[in-house]
């Protein structure tokens, strides 16, 4: 068995559990959105939001690809 399989399979079987985590997600880059308001462009604060803000964009894209393959999958099967 491949080591992708191992982790996907890993993965999938925590399936239930990855809404949660996209919820999370969600409301930490609404609360990181309302913060943008209030930082000046240039400081300090402003660049670790943008070093916030790609990790959480990060997060979606994985945790969002891996629920609709884990239940693309499901379906298949």
């Amino acid at each position: 068995m491949a080591f992708r399989e191992i982790v996907m399979d890993a993965a999938c079987e925590q399936r239930n559990q990855i809404p949660l985590l996209l919820a999370v997600v969600i409301v930490v880059g609404l609360l990181l959105a309302f913060s943008f308001l209030f930082l000046q462009p240039g400081s300090a604060a402003y660049v670790i939001a943008l070093v916030d803000l790609l990790l959480v964009v990060g997060c979606l894209v994985v945790f969002g690809g891996t629920y609709w393959y884990c239940t693309k999958r499901a379906m298949e099967n």
